[in-house]
């Protein structure tokens, strides 16, 4: 019951937030891309090297990139160290709604992204609300059927796999910039 109050009153002032938010939807390809965001839930040390796969990737490409994952405890383990390209937050980041505030959020979202990716499998609220309050010109998560709010790139994941998600990410994000190629 308390969650569910704690979750409604979250979206409250993600949707107050948003409605501040002025957004033009833009195509942005990988191609014509300068910088990316990249955000994900860092629940063990196989999501972590997934996501350093993906960042390798797109530096591999000549983008820059800023990868945030967020840490669902207080604490933080050792495989939680931050990197000149991934830093971490964790539940101290946090208020007692689950809406994020901290030095390291605001400084990554202060950031002009071309594309911002929310590889959250669960779109957990926390990293949910900071891909929406994004300035990001292009962004990417994961379809919910409940979902108030819409990325601009949807995936409908059927495997649940942070590897599969990467996989088909990258084939689609490629796709696209083949297909808009001039």
């Amino acid at each position: 019951m308390l969650d569910q109050i704690k979750s409604k009153v979250s979206h409250y002032f993600l949707k107050k937030e948003l409605s501040k938010v002025r957004k033009k939807n833009k195509l942005v390809t990988l191609s014509s891309a300068n910088k990316i965001g990249i955000l994900f839930d860092s629940k063990s040390s196989k999501s972590i090297q997934e996501t350093k796969f993906l960042l390798k990737y797109f530096l591999n490409r000549n983008i820059e990139v800023n990868v945030l994952g967020f840490i669902n405890s207080s604490k933080k383990d050792n495989v939680h160290i931050a990197t000149i390209h991934i830093n971490y937050f964790n539940l101290n980041d946090v208020n007692i709604f689950g809406v994020p505030n901290s030095k390291k959020i605001n400084s990554f979202l202060s950031n002009k992204y071309d594309i911002l990716i929310n590889l959250s499998l669960t779109n957990s609220f926390v990293t949910k609300y900071i891909a929406l309050l994004s300035t990001a010109k292009y962004k990417v998560g994961v379809y919910e059927n409940n979902n108030l709010f819409y990325y601009d790139l949807m995936f409908k994941l059927k495997i649940q796999s942070l590897n599969y998600f990467i996989e088909h990410l990258i084939h689609y994000l490629e796709l696209i910039d083949n297909n808009n190629e001039k």
